[in-house]
């Protein structure tokens, strides 16, 4: 009988450990590439404000038509519906430095490379961040109609947050709308993408985007766009500019 009892309560240790680590260990929905997708591209579309980095390596890629002004990186922040803050580093002839730029919708104001005062951006410089996050033209819509080819490769976690399990796909992508967006610094030829993001929330983590190399050209343009800080908004306002 003490036999039995022992082996009924080994039984239900076990059992009870076995509970304890599937509820420890929340399984992660299942579901098809495309509606993963589909739900963080209007999760994008409706969220409030976030905090972004967009870093870019390999072949220069230009802010100017003069091909002078190198783009190197853009952190910043977000809030919906189109006003962005961020810090651009460029590199000019004999300088590397990094300038502030203002978005409200088609209004920009970026602060002089020499000064630091803040001045109406002039139209022969071709980056507005705000084009990147617009609902109809930036990062949604291409999320919601410009990938092919999209496959889920498996749950991954990215170094930056270590224990959060993602959602890890690829993607080719036309690249059409991508140029359009970034004034022609992302060719429109097709790329390849990775995107992580989240279950439950659909929140969209990093994008690492490939632009090919041209022909005669050793290296790929590696983009990559990193979010946080997901649903927080943030005072963007227009800049005091001299003599106001």
């Amino acid at each position: 009988m003490d036999c039995a009892k022992r082996i009924c309560g080994f039984i239900f240790l076990i059992a009870f450990g076995v509970l304890l680590t599937g509820c420890g260990t929340p399984q992660i929905e299942q579901i098809p590439p495309d509606e993963i997708i589909s739900r963080s591209a209007r999760r994008m579309a409706t969220i409030k404000g976030f905090e972004f980095l967009i870093d870019r390596s390999g072949k220069s890629v230009f802010l100017d038509y003069n091909e002078t002004i190198s783009f190197r990186r853009a952190q910043g922040q977000f809030t919906a519906p189109d006003r962005v803050y961020s810090k651009i580093r460029i590199i000019a002839p004999g300088i590397v430095t990094e300038v502030q730029i203002t978005s409200i919708g088609t209004d920009q104001w970026e602060t002089n490379l020499l000064t630091g005062e803040w001045l109406a951006s002039d139209p022969v410089y071709s980056f507005n961040t705000s084009r990147i996050f617009d609902p109809e033209i930036g990062i949604p819509s291409i999320l919601a109609g410009d990938l092919i080819d999209l496959v889920m490769i498996g749950i991954e976690e990215l170094p930056e947050t270590p224990g959060k399990k993602l959602y890890a796909l690829e993607a080719s992508l036309q690249g059409d709308r991508a140029s359009q967006m970034t004034y022609g610094m992302i060719d429109a030829d097709t790329l390849k993408l990775k995107i992580w993001i989240a279950p439950e929330s659909f929140d969209l983590y990093r994008i690492i985007l490939v632009d090919p190399a041209d022909p005669g050209d050793n290296e790929d343009t590696l983009w990559q766009i990193d979010f946080w800080n997901f649903d927080q908004t943030f005072e963007i306002e227009k800049p005091l500019l001299p003599n106001e």
